[in-house]
């Protein structure tokens, strides 16, 4: 049965532009990686402190040698531990990253007092901080290495990632990215960063032209496409978001953010199937991606395999405690199903707890009210939600509902107007069982 989408609204979210790219491998990478690995073992230390140029791999194995050599102490031995854990996470070993992250930074406390180090070495223990998610300590060392050296461009790039990406002041960062962007003119991975963020401030002229500069100075950079993709979906510029999409993953058929951003526009569009292969893909790829469970709820809900669509909901919550969407949808889902009414109004006042003004979790509650003959509290929820959008002919509907149920003849005026705002929406009633 053909469903109105304004029921269940449950769009297909774009995901935030998460800044990773995924390396493809090949037997031709694989050989050049066991070519590094024998350089990085014969000179070690250079391979280690030299990130440019060299895979994840060789700098793990040089890094392992320097360390094991027992020749780095101090500070110097911390940088090799901190850049062996950079290695690490880029691979996706966490475990691994995060013991050698703790190493340097036990190295550098133990090394020198915080008088000697110098704005690198701030620079390096600020960066080991964050990635242990120490964010106030972590915001002190990038500060006092700014402080020390205010042309260090990376110290202001990765303080603006952390302002970004921690603190969600954006402003900040845009400072921060501003002042990199003054010292290191047209860096392609700050263009980016700048970019994202402005969009997520709304200024989105100004996002496209950073993304596109990335793109004319490195078109082979999958994430300047990828978030590219990202502004123009928030300026409903569905199309040019589809090919920006589409082109990161031509040059990263893994990149999960992407394989996410697109399955959403493909959901939009009805091709629930090439939405849910592109999901299924990017969960093979990263298990623990929220925001793809999330989207594969909403795909499964559009084919009302209302069974999986609650697993995936279930699984996004798991991942993301806080995801306000994910409980919101799991309510809905619940109610449609028609058991379990009390989970699903569990998930909604979780839902309201995270989002208090959602309207359409409100609505939902009414319905799930209904459902249990439970007319005063149903009419309290579709109030609150006409009260913060007049025109939603759903709540009018099912205001109306509950009005002629309790003798009210204002009721059939409300059926009218919703009537009128969505021909045919007593169907999106009757079809889940509320007459």
């Amino acid at each position: 049965m053909r469903r109105d989408p304004n029921w269940r609204r449950t769009r297909a979210a774009i995901c935030a532009a998460a800044l990773v790219v995924l390396t493809p491998h090949s037997t031709l990478q694989a050989r050049e990686s066991d070519q590094q690995a024998a350089l990085a073992a014969s000179s070690p230390i250079p391979l280690c402190v030299d990130q440019d140029g060299t895979t994840p791999a060789t700098r793990i194995v040089a890094c392992t040698v320097a360390i094991d050599t027992k020749i780095l102490k101090g500070r110097e031995l911390a940088a090799a531990h901190l850049n062996r854990g950079q290695a690490y996470r880029a691979i996706g070993d966490q475990a691994r990253a995060a013991a050698d992250y703790s190493a340097a930074i036990e190295l550098f406390d133990d090394s020198t007092n915080m008088a000697s180090l110098n704005a690198n070495q701030f620079l390096q223990r600020g960066i080991a901080r964050h990635a242990l998610d120490d964010v106030e300590r972590a915001l002190s060392d990038y500060d006092e290495a700014i402080r020390l050296d205010t042309g260090n461009a990376l110290a202001h790039v990765d303080r603006g990632i952390l302002m970004a990406t921690r603190k969600a002041d954006m402003r900040r960062a845009i400072a921060d990215f501003d002042r990199a962007l003054a010292l290191v003119p047209d860096n392609v991975d700050t263009l980016i960063l700048r970019g994202n963020a402005y969009t997520s401030v709304g200024e989105h002229g100004r996002a496209l032209a950073d993304l596109d500069r990335a793109t004319e100075l490195a078109p082979d950079n999958p994430r300047a496409f990828m978030v590219r993709g990202l502004v123009n979906a928030r300026l409903g510029d569905m199309q040019r978001a589809f090919t920006d999409y589409n082109m990161a993953l031509s040059l990263d058929p893994k990149y999960v953010d992407a394989l996410v951003n697109r399955a959403a526009i493909f959901s939009m569009r009805g091709n629930i199937d090439k939405a849910l292969a592109d999901l299924d893909q990017a969960i093979e790829l990263k298990p623990d991606h929220a925001l793809a469970s999330y989207n594969r709820g909403y795909a499964n809900f559009a084919r009302e395999d209302y069974e999986k669509a609650i697993a995936d909901y279930t699984n996004a919550i798991k991942i993301d405690g806080r995801m306000a969407w994910a409980y919101n949808n799991r309510c809905l889902t619940r109610m449609v199903v028609g058991r379990d009414l009390a989970e699903a109004l569990s998930d909604c006042d979780e839902a309201l707890k995270l989002q208090p003004d959602n309207v359409q979790t409100r609505e939902t509650r009414g319905f799930i009210f209904l459902k249990l003959g439970e007319k005063d509290i149903a009419l309290r929820e579709y109030d609150a939600a006409l009260r913060r959008e007049p025109d939603r002919p759903l709540a009018l509907y099912g205001r109306g509902l509950v009005r002629v149920a309790k003798g009210d003849a204002s009721g059939e005026a409300d059926k009218a107007a919703a009537r009128a705002l969505m021909p045919g929406v007593e169907r999106q009633f009757t079809s889940y069982g509320i007459n």
